[in-house]
């Protein structure tokens, strides 16, 4: 177990006077009543916000609602040539118009990415053996599957015969929703749902990271963030950590003592046994940095005398608020519009990281990008890209706050601007996958590059947006 620096979260503090630009009564993009700018609210296409969408630890994990290479679902290899992974179909060559997939039992409703369709070419969800359509895809784009009950065959087929190159993805169900109303959602891959690849930032993942005595088992329940221990426990340790490292200072919440009484055990910077942390009622308690020593006793939770009650011990993670990403996740939104000016704003906190990350991309392959937004390079300094020409920036790493770019601005700086076109991909978490570690709370993208005025308007407003 290695612990996770992070730095402090500093949110800058506006205050400025009143600022003169009009407004009108429109409610907020994302909830709320709040009074807009003229013109302000309808350049904006995308406000994502995990926290006001109420997302979960559970929510991040990257999962699909159908398994195509498992049954119930049947790969009729013989009628095309392609691939057939657990969420995607790769069709080459079509040798029957006919089912190329499919089940007999009615499927979960899905969405699906297709691409690589050429005039007169459909990709059609339904049964092939009546006329059953629950779909009928002409062009590339993300489209709804929803299935009906009661047909006889549930099948993905195509009603052309010969060589063709598309590719049929199902997206994952774990989303990050676009709360502005223009269904801009972006489909969350690689998520963990843990230690910093969820919401907020645990130290550590109390299902491995933690020794119980085999004898202790069943009075002991345990989740990735949390440990409970059941009446009758044993006197003893309810844990102890398996790293001889250093253990970061950390946070936990206790729900259920009436009459027991726990100690919290660990080492101090001179190698000495600290002062033990008695935890006998329920409540917060921050535990101190716990040093490595070479003669190590033992650190974490001891029972004093056989257990009563049932007690819980739950972690409380850094940024609760936000999404974070360990360089594995990223998010994405296919069908972005097409951006020939824009804005770019988000609270976001960068961590330590090897350099080569970039925080959020718009636009399909380098160098077909409107922007890459705040990118720590590999010699570690860092820039930030609009329509591919690059600027630098001040360093990024341990940076934490709202900050924006517009086409010819970052954070007020006038930078470059290229002559690259713009592709319909939002990558949030990298370039081309994951690669970002660090965490995000709003963010929110436009059309157009807003004036100085707007952009405190936003700054002012955020919490409410």
């Amino acid at each position: 177990m290695n612990p996770i620096t992070i730095p402090n979260i500093t949110i800058p503090v506006i205050g400025l006077p009143a600022i003169g630009i009009p407004s009108v009564g429109f409610p907020s993009a994302s909830g709320g009543g709040l009074a807009w700018p003229a013109g302000l609210k309808e350049s904006i296409k995308a406000i994502y916000d995990p926290a006001k969408q109420g997302m979960t630890n559970y929510d991040v994990i990257e999962s699909y609602a159908e398994d195509f290479s498992k049954f119930p679902w049947n790969n009729k290899k013989e009628k095309y040539t392609g691939t057939l992974t657990p969420n995607t179909l790769t069709v080459t060559n079509v040798a029957v118009t006919s089912a190329l997939i499919y089940t007999n039992s009615k499927p979960e409703n899905f969405k699906v990415y297709i691409t690589g369709i050429k005039d007169n070419q459909q990709v059609i969800f339904g049964d092939d053996t009546n006329t059953y359509r629950a779909l009928i895809v002409e062009k590339d784009g993300v489209y709804d599957v929803n299935w009906e009950d009661n047909y006889r065959a549930y099948c993905i087929w195509c009603n052309f015969l010969g060589d063709c190159n598309i590719t049929i993805t199902q997206l994952p169900t774990s989303i990050l929703k676009d709360l502005s109303g223009n269904g801009n959602h972006a489909y969350l891959y690689g998520g963990k749902g843990k230690l910093n690849s969820g919401m907020g930032v645990y130290k550590f993942d109390f299902l491995s990271d933690l020794l119980i005595n085999s004898a202790y088992l069943p009075y002991t329940e345990r989740q990735y963030d949390s440990i409970c221990s059941l009446a009758g426990h044993p006197n003893g340790w309810l844990f102890q950590y398996k790293s001889l490292t250093d253990i970061p200072t950390f946070k936990i919440e206790v729900k259920g003592i009436v009459n027991d009484k726990f100690h919290y055990r660990w080492y101090d910077e001179n190698g000495n046994r600290g002062v033990d942390f008695v935890i006998d009622k329920d409540g917060i308690y921050e535990f101190p940095m716990s040093y490595s020593v070479e003669t190590n006793a033992g650190v974490g939770i001891v029972c004093n005398n056989i257990c009563q009650d049932n007690v819980c011990f739950t972690q409380i993670p850094d940024y609760p608020n936000q999404l974070c990403y360990d360089g594995k996740m990223y998010a994405v939104c296919y069908d972005f519009p097409i951006l020939t000016d824009y804005t770019v704003m988000a609270d976001r906190t960068w961590f330590d990281n090897e350099g080569n990350r970039v925080f959020i991309t718009k636009g399909n392959i380098w160098p077909n990008c409107a922007f890459n937004f705040e990118k720590v390079n590999a010699s570690l300094s860092s820039e930030t890209f609009s329509y591919s020409q690059s600027t630098n920036i001040d360093d990024l790493i341990g940076k934490s706050g709202i900050t924006y770019q517009t086409k010819q601005s970052y954070n007020g700086k006038v930078i470059g601007v290229g002559t690259s076109s713009d592709g319909d991909i939002l990558l949030i978490g990298g370039q081309l996958k994951g690669e970002y570690v660090g965490c995000h709370g709003k963010i929110i993208i436009a059309d157009r590059s807003f004036t100085e005025d707007e952009i405190t308007w936003l700054k002012d407003n955020w919490k409410k947006i």
